[in-house]
This record gives C-alpha cells, sequence and structure tokens, in this order.
C-alpha cells in the first residue's frame, strides 16, 4: 500500500497512495509552501503514511532549507494531511520527485493528484525538462496516478527498498505541446541516421519534410544530401556537414535558409591536428560560401540563442541547430538535430542518433541546457540552419 523511500541523496520517491474509502470527511484542501513551522506535522505525516524508510525531522528541515528541494504541503483546517518533495538543480534540466505522503484518512479526495500536478509545474518552472520518480513495485495505485499523468516506465531497481522489495523508474517529459505556439515544425517527421556521420543530411531532411510533404526521406537521400553537403574531413573518420554545405543542399531544393556560423573560422577545424585536413576542410567551406552567395540564404555571423530559436518557430522556420554530443550522448563531437517545438519553458528536438521512444520521439531539452549544449568546441562556438518557405 506505501512506498518507501530513503534519504535524500539519491533519486527514490516515496508514495503513499491507496485506493481506499476515505475515513475522515472531505475538507477544502489548499497547497502551499512548506515553512520550518511544519517539521513536526510533516514527521507525523511521515508515521501514519508510512511503515519505514521514513524522512526525519533533521532531514526535513534540510530539505525546506534547500534551494535546490521544493517541499509543498496539503494543508486543511485540521491541518497538514499530505505533502511532496520535488529535487532540482541548475545543473542538470532532470528534476526528481523524492516523495508524495497523504494521510491515510484523507485517501481518496485528489490529494495526491493535486500534489503531483502541481510537482509537475515546479519542476517546469524550475528548469527542468524531464521529472522522475520511483515507486515500490507493487504500489499499483501510484503506478496508475502515474501513467496517467504521462509518465513511462524507465527501468526497475532491484530489492531498493530496505524491506527488499523492487522500485520502479518512471520518467515522464515536461514538454507541453498543448503551451507551445503551433509551429510548421511540429510537422517533421522522425527519421534516425543509418551512417555515423549523416546526423547533418538526416537533421536536414527531417526539417524539409516539414515544409513540404512530398520530401522524400530515405537512406538514398539521406546519403545524397551527405556527398552534397559533406567537408570532406572531420577529426576521424568521414566527413561531417557544416551549415554552409547544407544550407546549399536546401536551398538546391528550393529551400530558403538562415544561417547561423561564426565569421572567420571554420567551425570544425579546432580539432583537426593535420593540416592538410584542416586546409581542405577550409577550401570547402569556402567553396560552399561562394556559391551561397548565389542563392537567397542569409548568413548572421551571431551566436545562437534560445530566443533566436523560439522567434524563428514562431515565424514559421524550421531550425536545424549544432549540438556537442557529450551532454546527450556522452560522446565528443559535433552533431545536429531539429528543434521542432517551444512551449515557453522546454524545447522539444527531434535528435537523429536517438531511436524514437514508444509514442512520441521527441526529446525534452529546457532553455538552460538548450544554451549549454549548442555550444561546440574548445571555442564554444554555435551555428543553425534555419529552414523556411519564405515566412522568414
Amino acid at each position: 500500500m506505501a512506498g518507501a523511500l530513503k534519504e535524500p541523496t539519491g533519486s527514490a520517491t516515496a508514495v503513499s497512495i491507496s485506493e481506499a474509502t476515505p475515513v475522515g470527511p472531505k475538507a477544502a484542501v489548499r497547497l502551499r509552501r512548506a515553512c520550518a513551522k511544519d517539521i513536526g506535522a510533516l514527521s507525523q505525516l511521515e508515521q501514519s503514511a508510512f511503515a519505514g524508510d521514513r524522512i526525519s525531522r533533521r532531514s526535513w528541515r534540510g530539505l525546506i532549507a534547500r534551494a535546490s528541494a521544493t517541499v509543498t504541503v496539503a494543508a486543511t483546517s485540521g491541518g497538514i494531511v499530505g505533502a511532496s518533495v520535488l529535487l532540482h538543480s541548475a545543473h542538470t534540466s532532470v528534476a526528481r520527485l523524492y516523495s508524495i505522503a497523504v494521510d491515510p484518512v484523507a485517501r481518496g479526495q485528489g490529494i495526491a493528484r493535486m500534489l503531483l500536478e502541481t510537482a509537475i509545474e515546479n519542476a517546469r518552472a524550475a528548469g527542468a525538462s524531464v521529472l522522475r520518480l520511483e515507486t515500490r513495485v507493487d504500489n499499483k495505485a501510484a503506478q496508475s496516478l502515474f501513467r496517467r499523468h504521462g509518465f513511462a516506465p524507465l527501468d526497475r531497481k532491484p530489492t531498493y527498498y530496505d524491506d527488499g522489495t523492487d522500485a520502479l523508474r518512471f520518467q515522464k517529459s515536461l514538454w507541453n505541446v498543448g503551451k507551445a505556439s503551433r509551429s510548421v515544425a511540429l510537422r517533421a517527421p522522425y527519421y534516425g541516421q543509418t551512417l555515423d556521420f549523416t546526423c547533418g543530411p538526416c537533421a536536414l531532411l527531417m526539417a524539409m519534410a516539414a515544409l513540404d510533404r512530398t520530401i522524400t526521406i530515405d537512406r538514398a537521400a539521406e546519403i545524397r544530401v551527405w556527398r552534397e553537403a559533406t567537408t570532406v574531413f572531420m577529426a576521424a573518420g568521414h566527413g561531417g556537414c557544416g551549415p554552409f554545405g547544407l544550407s546549399l543542399a536546401a536551398a538546391r531544393r528550393g529551400f530558403d535558409a538562415t544561417v547561423y556560423a561564426p565569421s572567420g573560422t571554420s567551425l570544425f577545424t579546432s580539432s583537426v591536428r593535420d593540416p592538410r585536413k584542416k586546409a581542405v576542410i577550409e577550401l570547402v567551406e569556402a567553396d560552399f560560401r561562394a556559391e551561397i552567395a548565389a542563392t537567397s540564404t542569409v548568413i548572421v555571423e551571431s551566436p545562437v540563442s534560445p530566443k533566436r530559436i523560439a522567434d524563428h518557430l514562431q515565424r514559421g522556420g524550421v531550425p536545424i541547430v549544432l549540438i556537442s554530443l557529450w551532454r546527450l550522448h556522452g560522446e565528443k563531437g559535433p552533431h545536429w538535430v531539429v528543434v521542432t517545438g517551444f512551449d515557453g519553458a522546454v524545447f522539444r528536438i527531434l535528435d537523429p542518433i536517438a531511436p524514437p521512444a514508444e509514442g512520441d520521439p521527441g526529446i525534452s531539452v529546457s532553455i538552460d541546457e538548450f544554451r549549454r549544449i549548442t555550444r561546440y568546441g574548445r571555442r564554444r562556438q554555435t551555428a543553425a540552419v534555419i529552414l523556411s518557405k519564405g515566412t522568414q
């Protein structure tokens, strides 16, 4: 019936939710931020809601004082009947719902739902794009509540709780399509790259298909665009594609493009030590620039920012943005993704290297995380290609 939790050094979640009929009378419930005066009542709530693994008074004091924790209480005229603990950090876009507890006498009144929905909104407000939690594998009521609110199972942790019970970890994207502007980019279909070096062509094909439903996306088109847009060399392996080659490939297919790229330097040469390779990359980029001059492509020698990308989405553009692989995949190297939407707090991206999950293949990225991932190389450079059909 009850979940359990550990001291807040990890990502454990306590959830005490049951299907039982409420014992006490229903009363008006008000949610508010916890304060130090609530510590005694919160400790009593832990005693009534959980058989073990309870949050101590000392931990409640620390959680309430922490800037990276949000403790919310559900209060009635008779006192505190529920509480939740949300953990968040400026260094990551993943927030953790550490605890939800409801007094047994107040269950069945929707208090857990209220606390969960408030935690979701608080996580978004704290700059998170993903919310995770754990609950006991035998807590079916909690799992049902989480699934109804868009949480999907992530993995299972054996013997996680003190009594040896396994934990199920759930995850929810905080992307809210209902709050997003109805950008044409949301129509982009997902296509995963079939080769290690074709993220750029795949991102470009997805972006073009958002603007033109007749665009064919298949492996032949993927390789064809790569042949047109490749830089020939990279630090190792086959050459990737830079913003100028990709924008030129788009222009050849009748699309308008706005290119954000640093001036006076090639993006990828800082990681190439071989002077002959560097010379070839610079030659290829100069050739792309010369060809672009004959098109309607606009080149902006300014950094890419979340606001610029959001503005282009609002005006009907479809951005493909260069990111560092490190933060998303733990690998070094440049990588292209498509930005398909922004809901005011979270960007939605399509990543060619990530296989689509069940349902929505999009990845949620907070504004702060977007700033972090869109910096490439030692010089922290940015690049993007915004596709349009005369709307920018």
